[in-house]
């Protein structure tokens, strides 16, 4: 080989190497520019959940399957029924344990799991947030290039999770009464506002304790709070997880919920027995004899917010007008 043909192939050599080194770092500039718009992006949208960002991670990272653990829950894109699913909770402790990344090609077949432990905000050390990290790809879209990327992402993921984390956070002491830690005011305002406006069969149910200030001033304030405390537990009991609960001030109780206007009657003979079930368990809690008193409302022709609430009130009003310790309700529907 010539000189000549030496410093050919040196030269093409040197060019190939430039050009692949022009083109990692420009894909490592765009993943960059990915990450800080994607950053603002959930930083300022606040409808961004967990739920959502998981989603998300999975577009970014071009994983199939991705898994947020929590000590006590599990968000995925996966499907319950998929048996990959299955397999991943089993492997629960396994990945919970881990407290660096981890790799294995053993667990699923034909598949690659990039296990990532979490590290959450020093602010939010008080909160119960994500332990790691589940990402399934299949083995033939895993490479190296694939794995650098995975690993620079998932520093900008750890931030990504605090966001949310920490607006959730913000969220629930915003919109949370402190004591109950039910739902507030605030909270009661919006969603009422969007079933009114959703035009949906619904329900209302305001409940207040019959001689609340009776009880601070024979047993005292703390047991004012503690019958306030076992009253949201109570209502939170009785009522499903999808039913929402709210404080909204002093002893003022309210619940709200969608209804099938057809099955009207169970929600009807539930609560006509809460007065005498409240009054026996927090006889049995507390020895102290206090009643409740109940007004509800259902509707499926709400389309004035005043007007919605007014309602539910004046029935409430009537319960006690007509000697406490009783249920008033009242239907508006369109069948």
């Amino acid at each position: 080989m010539s000189n000549f043909d030496k410093y050919q192939r040196t030269a093409e050599n040197l060019k190939d190497s430039i050009l692949e080194e022009n083109r990692i770092l420009s894909k490592k500039l765009a993943e960059s520019q990915q990450s800080f718009e994607l950053l603002k992006f959930v930083h300022f949208d606040k409808s961004i959940t967990l739920e959502n960002l998981n989603d998300i991670i999975v577009g970014c990272t071009g994983c199939i399957y991705s898994f947020m653990f929590f000590s006590d829950q599990v968000i995925s894109n996966l499907d319950k029924k998929n048996p990959f699913y299955k397999a991943i909770i089993n492997h629960r402790d396994l990945f919970l344990s881990k407290r660096e990344l981890y790799i294995s090609k053993h667990i699923l077949k034909d598949h690659t799991i990039v296990v990532y432990p979490v590290s959450p905000s020093q602010m939010l050390a008080d909160y119960v947030g994500i332990d790691c990290m589940v990402l399934i790809y299949p083995n033939k879209f895993f490479t190296d290039e694939t794995l650098d990327f995975v690993k620079s992402f998932l520093i900008v993921n750890d931030v990504l999770i605090n966001i949310v984390m920490m607006k959730e956070k913000m969220n629930g002491l915003i919109e949370k009464d402190p004591l109950t830690r039910l739902l507030n005011r605030s909270s009661w305002d919006i969603t009422l506002d969007n079933l009114v406006k959703s035009q949906q069969a619904f329900f209302i149910l305001f409940l207040d304790i019959d001689h609340f200030k009776d009880i601070n001033d024979t047993y005292g304030h703390q047991m004012g709070d503690n019958v306030l405390k076992f009253t949201s537990q109570w209502l939170t009991n009785h009522f499903r997880i999808t039913d929402k609960i709210y404080r909204l001030g002093g002893d003022e109780f309210a619940v709200i919920g969608a209804i099938d206007p057809k099955h009207t009657q169970s929600l009807e003979n539930k609560i006509k027995g809460m007065t005498q079930s409240f009054n026996q368990a927090l006889f049995n809690k507390f020895h102290i004899d206090f009643t409740i008193s109940l007004g509800l409302y259902i509707t499926d022709k709400a389309s004035d917010l005043d007007f919605t609430y007014k309602k539910v009130d004046d029935l409430l009003y009537q319960s006690k007008e007509n000697g406490r310790n009783q249920v008033t309700l009242s239907y508006d529907l369109k069948n």
